[in-house]
This record gives structure tokens, sequence and C-alpha cells, in this order.
């Protein structure tokens, strides 16, 4: 079963059942392959992405469940899965796999603010 909180969303294409996992390694293995950045993948998905491009993301997304899987075999998974179920598949795991912005700003998933551990001002204390 996915972990919606590590970044991972599941799917079933044709009989059987995939998890999409996109976590710091993936990212980094999307980097290499195809020369973007976080940033540059995710504008590129929510604008018009190649087939090529989603081919690679679901490749490296499926690396981690799915470790064997060529992009050849992620090509003919995103057939057998069909457009809607890509889409939701891939939406769900991009969207855990990016904190929100309140979770960055220094609050919590309830909403409440973290505690942060106040660090001690340069030049204070005795130096004997």
């Amino acid at each position: 079963m996915a972990n919606p909180l590590r970044g991972e969303a599941s799917f079933k294409a044709g009989e059987a059942n995939f998890t999409l996992v996109f976590d710091i390694n993936t990212f980094c293995a999307l980097e290499d392959e195809t020369g973007l950045g976080v940033s540059d993948l995710i504008d590129q998905v929510q604008a018009k992405p190649s087939f090529k491009l989603l081919r690679s993301i679901f490749c490296a997304g499926l690396q981690t469940h799915h470790p064997r899987t060529t992009i050849g075999e992620a090509g003919e998974i995103m057939s057998d899965a069909g457009l809607e179920t890509l889409q939701k598949a891939l939406s769900s795991a991009l969207q855990a796999a990016m904190p929100a912005p309140d979770a960055v700003a220094g609050k919590s998933a309830e909403g409440k603010a973290r505690k942060v551990r106040k660090q001690p001002e340069a030049g204070t204390g005795s130096s004997s």
C-alpha cells in the first residue's frame, strides 16, 4: 500500500498494481536523466509535457517498488493504465512529495507552529 506522506501513490494497470515513489533519490535520478531540476520538472508536467518526459518520470517513480522496470516497460504500463489513471497517480505522488507552503513556513500538518530552538546570539557568554 502506498504511503502518501512519502510521495507515494498506487495505481492499477491491466491486472497489476504499481506504486510510484517520488523521493530525493527519484528526483536526483530524474535530474541526471533529464537535466531538469525539480521545479523545472514540475513546471514541465503542469504545462504540456511530452510523452517522452512523462515516461521518464513514470519509470523513475516506479524504481523504488519495481526496480527492474525499463523505460520501455514503463511506457507499456502507462498504455495499460490509461491517461486518466496516470494523471491521478502522478498528481497524487508529486503533491505528496512536495511539502505544502504552510509546512515550509514552519507549521505542522495540523496547522500548529513547530517549536524552533532558539540559537544563541553571537558574542554572548563569557570567555575565561
